[in-house]
């Protein structure tokens, strides 16, 4: 009996239809075929690198058709692929490559305004467990001591790799890196049988099968992104990415490949639905819009199930559990997009601070792809990975209520409740409502010491057009709609949010 293996089944589908569309980022495309043979190549390459079965890769690179080559060949020989935030920066970035114990990376010239092989080349001279890091940015200078790609490359040229690495239930995937959005970026081991199996049941879910085309908003280095995408692939599918969200060309592309399935955040979603030309483009074969890594307006949900006859998906998962609970328009119309169900999947317990049942507290989650732990950091797993019933389940840090039709409410990030006087305000409500304002594109709230209240409420937002907004237009916005204390003390209007491609990357917002 065959195990559950990715690149086997990934290789069955080869076999039948090696012609197909796997993977296209930007007018790049791999096939099924292309596929195979190109990370069997990687996997010689790497292996000619002195890479094995639990040697850490890291992956410093934007959404391109290499970082897809570099994971799965890092996979098929049983190594840890590492995907990092190419935005990271310095000191960032040397306690990831430090923790993750990473022997090689592979990086680039610039991902947006971050050259990030200068910040690697600063980097590696601190970290000695880096031994080699592989250059794909083309020319460099003489004295680098960086590996041109094209030479690592030809270590494999000629050479076969027939076998495919057999993970067992204790084999550690990969480790993925979180945003740090405390400033304490943390590294998972993601279990391979688990996330399998998660990924499986999520496709079947959703009903993906082979027809299918998703165009993917979040990166390949975020762990949501490539999870969704490969939900996808798992079926036969095809899976688009941009190397950075530009707005009209997703939308170019989703007609052009007449896309069935995008997933989008709040954000991206408010960007798109604001442009002009928005109904000018061909949708209409979209069949699902898949929501995550925000709180969802139920008026954004509207405009795609009302006007555009899109079924809507809105999960909450994360990096640690893949996808937890689920919103789906089809089922659940007539709640907010805030209120989820369980899935046939997964299990919801809600614990009090003495770690007691009860309806109100914080979600604790049992999925299959539960991480392992959290790599090199005792402390951080005894407190958030724990057993319940035998499971292993995942402490969330967030805020449910069990409603009384056995539906949870999300109310908030634990760590994202503003304490302003008396008054306990989730700054994902406010966020929420904010982003229904027409003339805001994307919003940031966050709390900022007081001399009386404690906390006060600061939203930091970007319009549309960068049109002027001030506080007392919002306060008006909010009048009759919320509680006074709810409507934020300041309104600070910027022309961009840092973002990891529509996700809020709050360690920087007061940068």
């Amino acid at each position: 009996m065959r195990g559950k293996n990715f690149y086997q089944l990934i290789g069955d589908y080869a076999a039948k239809r090696p012609e197909k569309p796997l993977l296209t980022v930007d007018n790049q495309t791999i096939t099924y075929g292309q596929f195979i043979e190109q990370t069997s190549k990687m996997a010689q390459s790497l292996s000619s690198f002195g890479v094995k079965e639990d040697t850490k890769v890291g992956l410093i690179l934007s959404n391109s058709i290499a970082w897809y080559e570099l994971f799965w060949g890092a996979i098929r020989i049983g190594a840890q692929p590492v995907p990092i935030d190419p935005q990271s920066g310095e000191l960032e970035l040397e306690r990831l490559l430090s923790c993750a114990d990473i022997t090689i990376c592979f990086t680039e010239k610039q991902y947006r305004n971050n050259h990030i092989c200068e910040v690697v080349s600063k980097v590696q001279k601190k970290v000695p467990n880096v031994k080699q890091v592989v250059y794909l940015g083309g020319e460099q200078k003489k004295e680098s001591s960086f590996i041109p790609y094209k030479e690592f490359l030809e270590a494999g040229t000629g050479k076969a790799l027939s076998d495919v690495y057999e993970p067992d239930d204790r084999h550690v995937m990969s480790l993925a890196c979180t945003s740090g959005s405390t400033g304490n970026p943390k590294v998972l081991s993601v279990p391979y049988v688990g996330f399998y199996d998660a990924i499986m049941d999520m496709a079947d879910y959703l009903g993906f099968c082979s027809d299918d085309t998703m165009m993917v908003g979040m990166p390949l280095y975020h762990q949501g992104g490539f999870g969704m995408g490969l939900q996808v692939v798992i079926k036969g599918g095809s899976v688009i990415y941009q190397p950075q969200f530009e707005p009209i060309r997703f939308l170019e592309t989703v007609e052009r490949y007449k896309v069935t399935a995008v997933q989008l955040t709040s954000t991206l979603a408010k960007i798109l639905i604001s442009n002009p030309k928005f109904y000018e483009y061909d949708l209409s074969n979209i069949r699902i819009c898949y929501f995550a890594g925000e709180v969802l307006p139920k008026e954004i949900a509207q405009i795609f199930v009302e006007k555009l006859g899109i079924r809507v998906i809105n999960v909450i998962g994360s990096s640690e559990t893949a996808t937890m609970v689920v919103w789906d328009s089809d089922k659940d119309y007539d709640v907010d997009p805030s209120d989820f169900s369980e899935l046939p999947f997964t299990k919801v317990h809600i614990w009090n601070s003495e770690k007691n049942e009860t309806d109100i507290g914080e979600l604790c989650i049992y999925t299959t792809a539960v991480i392992f732990n959290y790599y090199k950091n005792e402390q951080a797993t005894s407190q958030t990975v724990v057993d319940i019933d035998g499971k292993r389940c995942f402490r969330t840090g967030d805020m449910v209520e069990r409603l009384p039709d056995g539906r949870f409410h999300f109310l908030g990030r634990c760590k994202r409740i503003i304490k302003r006087g008396a008054n306990l305000v989730h700054a994902e409500e406010v966020e929420g409502y904010m982003l229904t304002h027409p003339l805001i594109e994307s919003v940031a709230v966050i709390a900022e010491a007081h001399p009386v209240y404690g906390e006060q409420i600061v939203a930091y937002i970007k319009t549309v057009g960068n049109k002027m907004l001030t506080r007392n237009d919002v306060a008006k916005y909010f009048q009759g709609k919320f509680s006074a204390y709810k409507i934020p003390d300041k309104v600070i209007v910027t022309e961009e949010l840092p973002h990891d491609i529509g996700k809020i990357q709050f360690k920087y917002i007061r940068k």
